[in-house]
């Protein structure tokens, strides 16, 4: 619920207009250059292929199964995520042309992030919500709230654009799904990529180093 609250934070602070004039407006002008009549909004749209669509789906579901494989063999079925996003990474760091020529990436991962979205909100207990919640939203806020001052000053020394700004704030919090969400309702079409990118990097290293600190605080 605190995320659900800072993510609506993020998406209204490119809309105040005093906060606007202290940060340089490189994504926020081309977006309002690109929504203008006669102007295309992003770059070419790459031909949907169903077959493309097939092989992503497998590609992925082959990526799991192994993960979990080896996860067993190893006697680490709690890791086995870690392994997952190992491989995932590595094959697109090996394989980077091939996979770039696969189609329908946009609208696959839109549907599927609808998917996610749902099942985060029906795995909602409200009972525990009501009981841990009050505890747990303080916490929380205090961690988003030096997270925003941090990120936004840093982004003013950096002459950093807004729009830059929140969408790298949502890829650390949320992950590529929500930040690539918000880039795509806010049409910002060219932080998309970099917004998955972003989030994948994060969950590519930062969840080795959680389930690392993990361990040792255990």
């Amino acid at each position: 619920m605190t995320r659900t609250l800072y993510f609506l934070v993020l998406f209204a602070l490119p809309s105040i207009p005093a906060l606007r004039r202290r940060y340089v407006e490189r994504q926020l002008q081309n977006n309002e250059r690109a929504t203008e009549p006669g102007i295309p909004a992003g770059d070419s749209v790459v031909p949907f292929r169903l077959f493309d669509t097939v092989a992503a789906l497998s590609i992925a579901a082959i990526l799991c199964a192994v993960g979990y494989a080896i996860a067993a063999a190893l006697g680490m079925d709690s890791g086995a995520i870690l392994i997952v996003t190992a491989l995932a990474v590595a094959l697109a760091t090996l394989f980077p042309s091939r996979l770039s020529r696969l189609s329908g990436a946009e609208q696959t991962g839109t549907l599927l992030m609808m998917v996610f979205f749902a099942v985060i909100g029906a795995s909602a207990n409200i009972g525990v919500v009501i009981r841990e919640g009050p505890v747990l939203f303080v916490f929380a806020g205090v961690i988003l709230t030096v997270h925003l001052i941090v990120i936004l000053g840093a982004g003013k020394l950096f002459r950093l654009d807004l729009a830059e700004i929140v969408i790298a704030s949502n890829a650390n919090m949320g992950g590529p799904t929500t930040a690539a969400a918000m880039a795509s309702a806010r049409h910002w079409t060219a932080l998309v990529t970099p917004a998955i990118l972003c989030g994948t990097l994060g969950y590519a290293v930062a969840t080795f180093i959680g389930a690392a600190v993990g361990n040792w605080l255990k």
